[in-house]
C-alpha cells in the first residue's frame, strides 16, 4: 500500500494508462466492423464525409487521452499541459460533431433509429460530455480532480461503441442498448473506485460525480422517450433538417 502511494505521488502509477488502454480497446472493438475495418466487414457500405470526420475526431480523442496518461506516468507534465489545450479544442469539435451526427441520422432514409430515439441517445450524451470536460478544464490545476473527470468523460464516449457491440449480436431494442451502457459504466468505474480505496482509503468525489452524471444521462434517455412532447419535438427537428 505504501509503495503504491509513493508511485502515485511521483506520477508513476500505471492505473490511468491501463484504464485508457481498456477504453481504446473497447472503442476499437465497437467500431471495427463499421469504421476501422469497414473494408473487411462491410466493403459495400459507404460513409458520409461527416461520419468520417466524426470517427476520426473521436479516435483522435481516445488516442490523445491515452498519450496524456502515458506522459503523466513518465513525468512529462509540461508536454501534457501543452497537449491538453489541443484536446480542449478537440472536445469542442466533438460536441459539434456529435450534434451533426444526430442530424445525419435523422436525414437517412430509412433512419437507423426513430427521431425521438436518435435525439435521446445523442443529446444527453453531448450535455454530459461537455459538462465533464469543462469541469476537468476548470480543475486542471487539481490533478486528482482533472484526471478523474477526463476519464469519466472518456468513459461516457464508450456508450456508442457498446451499443454497436450489442447491435452486432443481433439485438436492436433501444432498452437493451441503455442497459448495456449501464453495465459498461459500472464495469469501468468499479476499478476506479477500487483504485481510490486502495490509494486514498475513500472514494474520490470526482469519480462519484462522473458516474452519477453518466447514470443520470442514461436514466433520462428512456424517460423522455415515453413523453409525447419529446416525440413531437424530435419529429419537428427531423422535418426541419430534411
Amino acid at each position: 500500500m505504501i509503495a503504491v502511494a509513493k508511485e502515485v505521488a511521483r506520477g508513476r502509477n500505471p492505473f490511468f494508462v491501463v484504464m485508457a488502454t481498456a477504453v481504446a480497446v473497447t472503442v476499437f472493438l465497437g467500431f471495427a466492423p463499421s469504421f476501422y475495418l469497414r473494408s473487411a466487414f462491410n466493403p459495400s457500405r459507404s460513409l458520409s464525409i461527416l461520419l468520417h470526420i466524426h470517427g476520426f475526431a473521436l479516435s483522435a480523442w481516445i488516442v490523445l487521452f491515452l498519450m496524456q496518461t502515458i506522459l503523466i506516468a513518465r513525468g512529462s507534465a509540461t508536454l501534457h499541459r501543452r497537449l491538453g489545450w489541443v484536446m480542449s479544442g478537440l472536445a469542442a469539435s466533438i460536441v459539434a460533431l456529435m450534434g451533426a451526427a444526430i442530424v445525419d441520422q435523422m436525414q437517412r432514409i430509412p433512419p437507423p433509429f426513430p427521431p425521438a430515439v436518435a435525439l435521446a441517445l445523442g443529446l444527453f450524451d453531448i450535455i454530459a460530455f461537455a459538462t465533464l470536460v469543462s469541469w476537468a478544464i476548470y480543475w486542471r490545476r487539481r490533478s486528482d480532480w482533472h484526471k478523474r473527470l477526463m476519464l469519466s468523460a472518456t468513459i461516457l464516449l464508450l456508450g456508442a461503441a457498446v451499443v454497436r457491440i450489442v447491435a452486432f449480436s443481433g439485438v436492436h431494442d433501444p432498452r437493451y442498448f441503455i442497459l448495456a451502457e449501464y453495465c459498461s459504466a459500472f464495469v469501468f468505474f468499479v476499478p476506479c473506485f477500487t483504485y481510490d480505496w486502495m490509494t486514498r482509503h475513500k472514494l474520490h468525489p470526482a469519480n462519484v460525480v462522473g458516474l452519477a452524471l453518466i447514470l443520470l444521462d442514461l436514466t433520462l434517455q428512456p424517460i423522455v422517450l415515453s413523453w409525447r412532447t419529446w416525440t413531437d419535438f424530435a419529429n419537428a427537428i427531423q422535418r426541419l433538417v430534411t
